[in-house]
């Protein structure tokens, strides 16, 4: 069990996650968009976890809360009353319970900020978190902003602030979030590392030496088909079937039928494929093998894990050139930056490579080689591990603020 010199344990730590937003249990698969289940369980391979645990409100608490956030709009509703002071706080007092009994000064990991977790530990000890986004960047965004006001929007950034200056290393998915630490939380530098994420695989897939680039196969990976892009991609595939007329686009993911706007011609929608039921996963992974493209042009987008799964796969990426999902892909050798919902941009990056089947192959091993060396979990927790034990040569900051 290392220990630091100021007498406090950094390894192993204590996992937390917590809400219906980002997730209850650590080890769901749907928790954390898949990223908790394959974190924790990585952290669990190479060592560094202890246990692990999930909450999250229920019973008359809960729909208490859910009557003092109503908004007429659903999405507003959910964001009030996941992001009210009230509500975290209530996560904070039942993960309480939950470390109960756990080793005086045990470390910690949260995912996310969801909860206050070294409130919620007895006693003193290292904290840590891992983050893919901040509600600063939530609140610059109109899909995250929507429904709150000025002084719930400060609020819960007050909140995330009083956790912030708690966590002695907060652990980012990129440079773009971890911008966001110091400008907007006033988080030094020195506190904040990049260990990138990996893909929700449960193997890396072997290269495709014999991959067919010729054909004229897009995917899209999306539960939010508008967040994500999905109307400016359609219409952008609509102008590229003038010229490529046996294009396919496949659309994966969403849980609602088309909209009655979208231009549906070489369109498959596939629906929401589950990695946990076999047959569904086995056309998952026959559509990343057979496409030869892939699009996320998202609105707003912190990281988008698809991306990375299929640049694994051996495609071409074309994404957003906002966000921190930008830092992915390297323009014009691993896939194409678009300006999100500008569908000229997108047909025209959908047309070099439908066009240049040599270039996607070119394209689509550099970023293989890429998602190789940055998006493979054993690598991200190594990287997580080399900063805990670098974090030791000093005291925990609980100790300072006791």
């Amino acid at each position: 069990m290392p220990a630091s010199e100021h007498g406090f344990q950094t390894l192993p730590f204590v996992g937390l996650i917590g809400s219906g937003l980002v997730g209850t249990d650590p080890f769901d698969r749907r928790s954390f968009s898949g990223i908790s289940y394959y974190f924790f369980s990585e952290c669990r391979k190479q060592g560094l976890l202890a246990d692990a645990f999930g909450c999250e409100l229920g019973g008359w608490r809960r729909w208490l809360q859910l009557a003092r956030a109503w908004h007429p709009n659903r999405n507003a509703w959910r964001m009030r009353y996941y992001l009210s002071d009230p509500y975290r706080h209530s996560l904070t007092r039942i993960m309480a319970r939950k470390l109960h009994g756990q080793p005086p000064g045990r470390a910690l990991l949260q995912v996310g900020a969801m909860l206050d977790g070294p409130a919620a530990r007895a006693g003193g000890g290292y904290s840590y978190s891992y983050h893919d986004a901040t509600i600063a960047m939530r609140l610059r965004n109109r899909f995250g902003s929507i429904g709150m006001s000025e002084s719930f929007a400060r609020r819960a950034l007050a909140f995330e602030r009083r956790v912030y200056q708690k966590i002695d290393r907060i652990f980012v998915m990129g440079d773009f979030v971890g911008r966001s630490f110091e400008q907007d939380f006033d988080i030094p530098p020195e506190r904040i590392v990049n260990i990138s994420h990996g893909a929700n695989l449960d193997t890396i897939p072997d290269p495709a030496d014999d991959k067919d680039y010729s054909i004229p196969e897009i995917l899209f990976i999306a539960k939010e088909f508008d967040r994500k892009g999905g109307p400016a991609l359609t219409r952008a595939f609509a102008k590229i079937r003038q010229t490529h007329p046996g294009a396919v686009l496949h659309v994966v993911g969403c849980v609602t039928p088309p909209p009655p706007d979208t231009p549906m011609q070489g369109v498959q929608w596939h629906g929401f494929l589950r990695k946990e039921i076999p047959a569904e996963n086995e056309r998952l992974q026959g559509l990343f093998k057979r496409c030869s493209v892939f699009a996320l042009p998202s609105l707003y987008e912190p990281y988008g894990i698809s991306v990375s799964e299929a640049m694994l796969y051996g495609l071409p990426a074309i994404i957003t050139g906002d966000w921190g999902v930008a830092e992915k892909v390297e323009p014009g050798v691993s896939g194409f930056h678009v300006r999100p919902g500008h569908e000229d941009d997108i047909a025209a990056a959908l047309g070099e490579l439908l066009g240049n089947p040599a270039k996607a192959a070119s394209m689509g091993r550099a970023a293989r080689a890429r998602a190789i060396d940055r998006f493979t979990w054993p690598n991200v927790i190594k990287r997580m591990r080399e900063a805990i034990e670098a974090a030791a040569e000093s005291p925990p900051l609980s100790s300072l603020q006791a």
